[in-house]
């Protein structure tokens, strides 16, 4: 029974720690890859060595380094929810677990100190100070895979660092359809040259139980994902002929199956086949088992651990005194080297700023703080809040010393402080069409990478200047373009539905097309984006039957608009948008006129095609069409469902009041769907007809 040679685990977002893993799927495929995985198993399984009864003078320490993968949404967690995770996993691994009272009396002879200790990591790869918390903008946070792991600057030598990536969802799916919560490979994998993947992808609100961190799970996830790093297997592996070989741990008795129940019974033997006939160990972290029933890895459990540290190169020199020192996570007899760290970048006028100082190499006796223009001027703190009653970019200065020495960081406008109140106010248009508009609106295109979104001359859904993320199959699939706006102050919406609006298009180039529109909201001067909207490649499409290359739009029928309501908003003073556009390395998004006010994009007067009317139903050869326009011009054309331009209706004129069209068709429909489209300014609206002769 060779188990789960390509390992993952695979773990539900209910309410239990994890389903299903893909074990027969991912055990078939990396032996039909590599047949020696099979053998390397069995090597490595029957080379453990009973260790537990002796213990160590020193503790295995482990270097951490989490990389937390974001676009600056919820799944950008906190320092404060990483150090939680850390303190809950070395609890854990030293059988601290506030439940271990619990545990019940056949097990508590064999509840293990794992002697194993996890310290984020304090210098970096290039021997700069780190918090041990790597922070990548990248959009392959979501629906996660190995393919995080390639993501620039997000991967550091797995003999030096236990890498952890934190994601917003992970991508696989267990065959019952359940989500996945983190997933690690065994170390038996990772030595047939597989480094590039070695370490733990976990999801955000499975860090922890903070912040994002889901309170029920109690941070045990990682501590599960944890012991695959180490090399253990579920204690349910091969069921109830794990007496055979099982998780090769004589202490944890065979389970017919993963434990799933939300209690922990004070009873319960799924299996017979062991001798001594023991209960079922739901207590152990390698089971699926509720958060709160987990308190304990076994003597067994930690004779493999600690084996994996002695036969295996890779996690020999991860443990290993020299790389304890190189990471920092050892200090050394030497001067500190100053380093400063902080909650944020950019704030608000009177919110908190909170200063870390995250110097490196050496213990810090003396740490002294200056501020500029902060409530305070100085603190011996290590750590510091302030706060700044004065918008602009301030510099922070920090000393730090020992018996040794001093070292000292001077950081030019570390921080930047914005205004309490937006000062742009509602309505806020843009339109593109001043060739100075970046530099007096306000708005920011952000760049990423060689990309960014640039203004377009000759396409517009009105002028002749719009906004295009330009995306063909050069650019490469999953590059973002984003767009900033300005600081806002919805307050003097209150009560008025507030909105942002804009015009959009875009078309496919076949049903593989994957481009996405996202639309954010950032309250505050922080950058902690909320996600409004989404749409994909068929919804953002203005005609999701039409397929076309190179698409530019060529009139106003082939955009179409994007509205989300504020009301949720209307009290802040300051919010600012963002949109987003990712490339599926098909077609361009072009974008115009956005309007954040009480009415979706353009004027008012398409809020007042109110009480349209179109007679007689089904049409026939006379087409009757009222409508009330406030101001501004309007113009009716008629369209096939293929969006083919059939008739002009009604030409290009400038009227307002109630409009009466009397049309005769002429035989040019014959029986079926219509398109009827009636623009007022910058907006269309469009109204199924059939015509029945």
């Amino acid at each position: 029974m060779f188990r789960f040679l390509f390992l993952l685990l695979f773990c539900s977002t209910s309410s239990l720690l994890s389903s299903q893993c893909l074990k027969d799927y991912y055990q078939k495929k990396a032996i039909e890859k590599n047949p020696e995985i099979t053998k390397e198993i069995e090597r490595f399984y029957h080379s453990i060595q009973p260790s537990s009864n002796t213990k160590r003078v020193t503790k295995y320490i482990v270097p951490v380094v989490f990389h937390v993968i974001h676009t600056n949404g919820i799944e950008n967690i906190s320092k404060a929810q990483i150090e939680n995770q850390m303190f809950i996993l070395n609890q854990n691994y030293s059988n601290n677990h506030p439940n271990k009272n619990n545990i019940r009396n056949p097990f508590k002879s064999v509840a293990a100190d794992c002697q194993i200790e996890f310290r984020l990591a304090k210098i970096d790869p290039d021997g700069n100070c780190t918090d041990g918390i790597n922070r990548v903008y990248s959009p392959l946070h979501i629906n996660a895979t190995d393919d995080v792991k390639d993501v620039t600057g997000a991967r550091w030598d797995n003999t030096k660092y236990l890498n952890i990536w934190v994601v917003s969802s992970i991508g696989f799916q267990t065959p019952g359809g359940q989500g996945v919560a983190g997933y690690s490979y065994l170390p038996s994998t990772i030595s047939f040259g597989n480094s590039g993947i070695d370490g733990i992808v976990i999801l955000h609100n499975c860090v922890g139980t903070i912040g994002t961190g889901r309170a029920d799970l109690l941070g045990n996830v990682l501590t599960h994902e944890v012991g695959h790093f180490l090399g253990l297997e579920h204690t349910f592996q091969d069921a109830c002929n794990g007496n055979i070989n099982g998780d090769y741990c004589d202490d944890t008795p065979p389970v017919s199956s993963e434990f799933i129940n939300n209690s922990c019974p004070t009873n319960g033997n799924s299996c017979h086949t062991d001798n001594p006939d023991l209960i079922d160990q739901w207590e152990n972290y390698m089971d699926y088992s509720h958060g709160g029933c987990q308190c304990m890895f076994s003597l067994n459990q930690k004779d493999i651990m600690h084996t994996t540290f002695t036969y295996y190169n890779f996690r020999t020199e991860l443990v290993s005194a020299a790389n304890n020192k190189a990471t920092g996570v050892e200090l050394s007899n030497d001067i500190p080297i100053a380093a400063i760290g902080s909650n944020t970048r950019k704030a608000c006028v009177g919110e908190a700023v909170t200063y870390y100082n995250n110097s490196c190499k050496a213990l810090t006796k003396n740490s002294t703080w200056e501020f500029d223009a902060a409530n305070i001027s100085t603190s011996n703190k290590d750590t510091a809040t302030v706060f700044y009653s004065t918008p602009g970019f301030y510099k922070v200065k920090l000393t730090v010393s020992n018996d040794y020495g001093s070292s000292q960081i001077i950081a030019d406008q570390y921080i930047e402080i914005k205004p309490a109140i937006g000062f742009k106010k509602p309505a806020v248009v843009e339109s593109f069409e001043d060739p100075n508009w970046l530099n007096t609106s306000g708005w920011e295109i952000w760049k990423q990478g060689d990309y960014q979104f640039k203004t377009e001359t000759g396409v517009a859904y009105s002028g002749s200047k719009c906004l295009v993320a330009p995306i063909n199959g050069f650019v490469t699939k999953s590059q973002l373009f984003e767009l900033v706006s300005p600081a806002i102050d919805l307050r003097p919406l209150k009560g008025k539905d507030p909105k942002i609006s804009m015009m959009v298009a875009y078309v496919r180039q076949s049903l593989s097309s994957t481009e996405k529109f996202r639309l954010f909201i950032s309250v505050g001067c922080g950058e902690n984006w909320v996600l409004l909207l989404q749409k994909s490649a068929n919804n953002l499409a203005y005609n999701s039957s039409i397929y076309t290359t190179n698409f530019i739009p060529k009139d106003a029928s082939q955009w179409q608009l994007i509205s989300q309501k504020l009301y949720a908003y209307e009290n802040d003073s300051n919010v600012r948008f963002k949109i987003q556009v990712e490339s599926g390395e098909t077609n361009s998004v072009f974008i115009d006129n956005i309007n954040i006010s009480e009415y979706n994009t353009g004027l008012s007067a398409f809020e007042k095609l109110i009480q349209l009317v179109i007679f007689p139903t089904p049409a026939n050869q006379n087409l009757n069409i009222i409508y009330e326009n406030e101001v501004g011009e309007t113009e009716v054309w008629l369209e096939s469902t293929l969006g083919e331009k059939i008739v002009q209706i009604s030409e290009k004129h400038l009227q307002s009041g109630v409009i009466t069209i009397n049309w005769t068709q002429n035989n040019l429909c014959s029986t079926g769907v219509y398109l009827l489209k009636i623009r007022a300014n910058n907006q269309v609206i469009t109204k199924k007809i059939i015509f029945a002769n």
